[in-house]
């Protein structure tokens, strides 16, 4: 190869490699924390449907980055979770009365999908991971349930809710 096409060669290489760094920071710059509770989960949701697991997303809690830099996330786990959503109907999301913390929570018979954790941080809503790791536990047939003696400050998107003796759900019907 004579210089000159070495050259445009590796000018051409380099180019494909900052337009392909430049697209990997925009396609992460849109994983951040919206004024939204919905946003951020649609956010999250949309990464994991990437088979983005870089833990420090700005949608996450700083205590969610520590905790995913901890854990490794295959992309067929990211793969399952988002299956396992898709067909989730959501409900409006529960916001506390001092506008801190948020819950997006599904039907009870909508057992496989458990609910979502929110905190209000520099004007936006990040997904908090490391209380729904605390708080929620999953029975038979992948049914979510509370942990019984868990605290947490989002107790208050569930006042209108019965739990049995497990921690799961009860249906009012």
């Amino acid at each position: 190869m004579s210089s000159v096409r070495l050259s445009l060669f590796l000018i051409a290489v380099l180019l494909a490699h900052q337009n392909s760094a430049a697209d990997a920071y925009d396609r992460e710059a849109s994983f951040h924390a919206a004024a939204s509770p919905a946003e951020t989960l649609r956010r999250y949701f949309a990464a994991l449907d990437q088979r983005n697991g870089n833990p420090d997303l700005d949608l996450y809690t700083p205590a969610t980055r520590r905790m995913l830099r901890s854990w490794q996330t295959t992309k067929t786990q990211m793969a399952n979770l988002v299956n396992t959503f898709r067909p989730c109907r959501a409900e409006e999301a529960r916001i506390d009365s001092r506008r801190r913390f948020a819950v997006i929570r599904y039907p009870v018979d909508q057992r496989q999908c458990s609910p979502w954790f929110f905190e209000f941080i520099d004007g936006a809503w990040a997904l908090d991971l490391t209380m729904m790791r605390h708080a929620i536990r999953f029975g038979q047939n992948n049914a979510w349930r509370f942990e019984r003696n868990a605290d947490h400050p989002y107790e208050f998107a569930f006042v209108d809710w019965t739990f049995d003796s497990q921690g799961f759900p009860v249906s009012s019907n």
